[in-house]
């Protein structure tokens, strides 16, 4: 009895057995071909540039760097930003008159946020004033937006190791001062030029308010030589509104109370007016990237995907406008990594993202039943996490397993439109949904945290060995 009740649990666990898959959040079956099947689609795609609209916000981390990478080619972001007077009607100098020629130094600090490339890179900063014929008055600029014009005379230049970035510093604002340790943080000294003219201004003129005072110093620009010696590979990122780190500061000597004196006077970007503009620009000439994306080809082998401001794939399933009615219990969209070196520098970007085409007005919809909205916020089941897989060469690579078998349901069993498919990694994305019947709503979704951070090369439908597929399991409906 014991025997055959050991053998009846054993049974039973066996016919039990499941498939929770990489990302899977339910029970799948056991594929035994009898009950529960399993099919494999072919998926055709192919890979485009993609019409970026994006603006890095205030609040949001700035990119400055070059990348030249040897696949997807050259990446170079520049920052323009304002700094102001900590207050505004008040003369932020002591004691200004008594300052001539007593400047000891400007310092301009910048709040480290992170890196995304080589952290042995090292590259040259370049510091500029803002010309005051720059179009310069908001913070709508889009990422690939003109450059605006600056006066020719740098105010500084610093060849900056990227592996330094995270060192601590020592700085002591004023001689009765404590000594601060920050880290995370780039210092560049500036001309004290600068320094002197801000000394001179009068609450008559450029301190009266901050738009009076924009009008004596436009603000700040932050451009990498992309020529000379070093090793052009990252993107450093920084925080702007950051007020406590990262601000100009200068120090200076001046007399109170008939006694010399030193001490210091800083201008911030000021969060509620601040204006800035994160301009990143991709140079693709010569790459196997603009090679693939141009080539006429409808079913791509490789796909490119670059973070914003990059590329999207397309996917269209066509075995899907034929497929019968089915119970599906899981349906992942399967897609692999292409092993190349340099994919150990250039690591893939934080997400990526799905939605669809409506041809009938050209607009992109997303996935609600697999990308739920409610009052509270966004519910992704696409699993959007990777794991380290090992490719047919035994080369390390990545694979995502996008759960969408809801919206695959709807087209076997509602005969709903079976779109085309956008696979893309965007900064930030437009949510086109319907909630609680009020209508389609357009609502922004910032889907990656860092802008320009990000690429990869996938296996398109057309790949030998890593093509692009839609796993389905399923019972057939009665």
């Amino acid at each position: 009895a014991i025997i055959s009740f050991a053998s009846f649990l054993f049974f039973i666990q066996s016919c039990q057995r499941i498939d929770t898959t990489d990302l899977g959040v339910g029970l799948i079956p056991a594929v035994d071909n009898v009950n529960t099947f399993e099919d494999i689609l072919d998926i055709s795609t192919n890979n485009l540039l993609l019409p970026d609209s994006s603006i890095v916000n205030r609040t949001e981390n700035h990119a400055l760097g070059v990348i030249e990478d040897p696949q997807f080619g050259k990446t170079t972001a520049s920052i323009f930003f304002d700094l102001l007077p900590t207050t505004s009607g008040t003369h932020p100098f002591v004691n200004k008159d008594s300052i001539k020629g007593n400047i000891d130094s400007v310092i301009l600090s910048l709040d480290y946020a992170g890196l995304y490339g080589d952290s042995t890179s090292v590259e040259k900063i370049r510091v500029f004033e803002i010309a005051q014929s720059a179009n310069f008055t908001d913070t709508s600029y889009k990422l690939g937006a003109p450059e605006f014009p600056v006066i020719e005379a740098q105010l500084a230049e610093k060849m900056v190791d990227f592996t330094s970035l995270n060192d601590p510093h020592i700085i002591k604002k004023g001689k009765d001062t404590v000594l601060i340790r920050e880290e995370n943080i780039l210092q560049i000294r500036l001309d004290k030029s600068i320094g002197l003219r801000l000394a001179g201004y009068d609450t008559l003129g450029a301190y009266k308010n901050d738009s009076e005072f924009r009008k004596s110093f436009k603000g700040i620009a932050l451009k990498v030589d992309s020529t000379g010696p070093g090793s052009r590979k990252a993107l450093a990122y920084f925080n702007l509104s950051s007020n406590a780190r990262t601000r100009l500061t200068v120090y200076y000597r001046t007399v109170t109370n008939g006694k010399p004196d030193t001490t210091f006077t800083e201008f911030v970007y000021k969060n509620e007016v601040a204006i800035g503009a994160n301009l990143v620009k991709r140079n693709l000439i010569g790459t196997s990237y603009l090679n693939n994306i141009s080539a006429p080809v409808s079913n791509k082998e490789k796909l490119y995907i670059q973070s914003s401001p990059g590329s999207y794939a397309t996917l269209k399933i066509p075995a899907l406008d034929t497929m019968s009615n089915r119970l599906i219990y899981r349906a992942e969209l399967v897609v692999n990594e292409l092993f190349d070196p340099s994919n150990r520098v250039f690591n893939p970007p934080d997400y990526l993202f799905i939605d669809y085409l409506d041809s009938s007005t050209n607009k992109y919809f997303t996935l609600l039943r697999d990308f739920s909205v409610s009052n509270e916020g966004y519910n992704s089941d696409f699993g959007m996490t990777p794991k380290r897989i090992q490719n047919t060469s035994g080369d390390p690579v990545l694979q995502w397993r996008f759960n969408i078998s809801r919206y695959i349901q709807g087209i076997v069993t509602r005969k709903e439109k079976n779109n085309v498919l956008r696979l893309y990694s965007p900064f930030v994305t437009t949510v086109n949904y319907n909630l609680s019947g009020t209508g389609v709503v357009m609502s922004p979704l910032k889907v990656n945290t860092n802008i320009a951070k990000g690429r990869l090369i996938l296996g398109g439908g057309a790949h030998p060995s890593q093509s692009m597929k839609l796993r389905i399991i399923y019972s057939h409906v009665l």
